[in-house]
């Protein structure tokens, strides 16, 4: 009766997911994708403990309902292992080295507070904070490879400190990070005007004061995920195109590369996201970063969409893309990435199959190592490692 009791709601489970994850283009059924990835191999675990339990009932009894669920158990078995399979094969193909063990997440830190924080600049009277991470034993006059993070969240949400173990991981690597604060969009402020400046802001600031924590900003790249992509790649090539324009004034510095998840390169794609689930969600962000639809405002879009601010002069970017990414559409990506290679920009589409919006938000995950060892791979690759 235990094996019974086990054997069902691990295959069940697993099944689900399994499906769900192959039928990715199915309406709803396909949001597995976007869980799947952090727990694939506890549903690996799932489905082999389930087909063991099952099959033994089968082999004691031979009833028919037994035969099917531990068919199930072990198709669930194979299809997570086919999965886990293509995800870490199109990741390591990259250059990244996937420890299957650290998938399961166990003993992954959760947080990491940074060693420093300063402000550098104001909005609306509230300070615009900076995170900052040395690399172990840095000290003043050390000249660390800088690396600025831009967070996610839709232009709406999300804080400097979303990611601090991975610039933390970045940081015991060699590389001072440091990621910005900027001002958040909400439905009665909108700020796809205002933002790209203050970045511009935020980089001045590093650019005269990243040697005060051991940085050099000479060396200096950009990295963010999904809106915070967005901003990391048009500050960066707006920086290149002598174009970036800061709300305190000093020196804007060049950027020399950038690696970005899951980008949202291409607004006004984002907002008519088709999805019945996540479409809404899309463009309500969209909506309060601009004020409205591209066709209310086409002049806003265009400025914010990473392909008007493509030059040959713009640094190596790679772009870390989940093939099956149901808030930000992919098709801008892969449209983005063909017209900044056309341009002569050294770009690297890094997709990922199965794989959906931050599938790398789980400590340990399959997308976390991914994001961590290619961005540093990258960055070394181009001449701004340690």
């Amino acid at each position: 009766m235990i094996a019974y009791v086990l054997a069902v709601p691990l295959t069940v489970v697993a099944a689900l997911a399994v499906a769900g994850t192959l039928l990715s283009d199915v309406p709803y059924v396909g949001l597995a994708t976007a869980y799947v990835p952090w727990f694939v191999m506890w549903l690996i675990v799932a489905a082999a403990v389930g087909a063991v339990l099952a099959g033994y009932r089968w082999w004691r009894g031979r009833g028919w309902f037994d035969a099917a669920l531990t068919v199930a158990a072990v198709l669930a078995l194979a299809g997570a292992s086919v999965i886990t399979a293509r995800m870490t094969a199109a990741v390591e193909a990259a250059g990244a080295d996937i420890d299957l063990v650290d998938m399961f997440g166990i003993g992954s830190a959760n947080s990491a507070p940074p060693d420093d924080e300063a402000t550098y600049a104001t909005f609306d009277g509230e300070p615009l904070r900076v995170s900052i991470y040395r690399p172990a034993g840095s000290t003043r006059t050390s000249r660390a490879p800088v690396l600025v993070y831009i967070h996610g969240g839709g232009w709406v949400a999300g804080d400097r400190h979303s990611r601090g173990t991975d610039l933390r991981w970045l940081a015991d690597q060699g590389w001072l990070t440091i990621s910005v604060e900027y001002p958040l969009s909400s439905d009665d402020r909108h700020l796809a005007d205002v933002t790209q400046s203050r970045l511009g802001c935020a980089l001045a600031w590093v650019a005269a004061n990243a040697h005060n924590y051991g940085g050099d900003p000479a060396r200096l790249s950009l990295s963010g995920h999904s809106a915070g992509g967005n901003l990391a790649i048009n500050t960066a090539y707006l920086a290149a195109a002598g174009t970036l324009s800061s709300s305190c004034g000093g020196r804007i510095p060049a950027v020399h590369a950038v690696s970005v998840m899951y980008p949202a390169v291409d607004p006004a794609g984002m907002y008519h996201n088709p999805d019945p689930v996540t479409g809404s969600y899309a463009r309500d962000m969209v909506t309060a970063y601009t004020g409205g639809s591209p066709e209310q405002f086409p002049e806003r879009y265009q400025r914010i969409l990473s392909a008007s601010h493509i030059t040959p002069a713009a640094p190596p970017t790679r772009i870390i893309l989940p093939a099956a990414d149901h808030l930000v559409p992919v098709a801008g990506t892969y449209r983005f990435a063909e017209q900044a290679t056309a341009a002569g920009v050294d770009v690297d589409l890094v997709t990922v199959p199965y794989a959906d919006h931050v599938f790398d938000a789980r400590p340990g995950s399959l997308g976390q190592q991914a994001y961590r060892q290619l961005t540093a791979r990258w960055l070394r690759d181009h001449g701004q490692g340690p």
